[in-house]
């Protein structure tokens, strides 16, 4: 039996590494980072320079592996916002299925990998989250759930105590499920990937132009700009949403 470790990159990743580090958490046979080819420079940032000196063999796992990107046929694959009559909506998500899980199952079967536990950075929070794979060789597991149960907070706080810098989130630059901190700090830290989120926000309203990545259902550069003049306006989501 294998044990892999599907490396997000996010806060509860990094608690991981620490406890493995820490001898709390056996080291996996094998660790891999499904390469969206839209991660943030922050996460790969962290990666090279804190995860793979502190020994972990990091096997970035390429998009390649994914049979599908931003389109299945004319269906979009991310939770984009939608404003239709008035009224905000959301879409459903596939792209963690498609971009993440089945491209780690496609990348172990190359391997040769015929049975193996998978841990998933789910901490305590989102116990809402775990679900069973569906697969006898494929085993979803939770260490930070089942092992040395914390919380989201708990695994900041055993990062920092481990003296490692804080992590950054682990999403996509495009990722809707980003509020308005979190585009704000793209934009000012990133303004490359931004301008890439804002060409993306405009290219999908040519296929229809009732979407947007801005869950002001707004365009990207318009609702950054509110967010940034009106603070007070904007919620975001901080509790993450693809494998961290």
């Amino acid at each position: 039996m294998t044990l892999f470790w599907s490396y997000g990159g996010g806060w509860q990743t990094i608690a991981i590494a620490v406890l493995i580090k820490r001898g709390l958490l056996p080291m996996p046979d094998l660790i891999g980072m499904a390469d969206t080819s839209r991660e943030v420079d922050a996460t790969k940032i962290y990666l090279e320079s804190v995860i793979r000196p502190a020994g972990f063999d990091v096997t970035i796992i390429s998009h390649s592996l994914a049979t599908v990107d931003l389109y299945r046929e004319n269906e979009l694959l991310i939770p984009a916002f939608t404003r239709r009559n008035g009224k905000v909506g959301q879409m459903s998500t596939f792209c963690s299925n498609e971009w993440k899980q089945r491209v780690c199952r496609r990348w172990l079967r190359e391997q040769g990998v015929t049975d193996c536990d998978v841990w998933l950075g789910i901490s305590t929070n989102e116990m809402h989250r775990m679900r069973d794979s569906g697969l006898i060789w494929y085993r979803h597991k939770y260490p930070l759930i089942e092992t040395v149960p914390m919380n989201r907070i708990q695994c900041g706080e055993l990062v920092r105590a481990f003296d490692w810098p804080t992590p950054p989130k682990s999403r996509c630059w495009h990722c809707p499920m980003m509020g308005a901190h979190d585009w704000q700090e793209l934009k000012a830290h990133e303004p490359h990937n931004f301008e890439r989120a804002v060409e993306m926000d405009e290219a999908i309203r040519k296929h229809d132009p009732d979407v947007y990545l801005h869950r002001e259902g707004l365009p990207l550069r318009e609702a950054v700009e509110r967010s940034e003049m009106q603070p007070e306006l904007f919620d975001g989501c901080d509790s993450g949403y693809c494998m961290v």
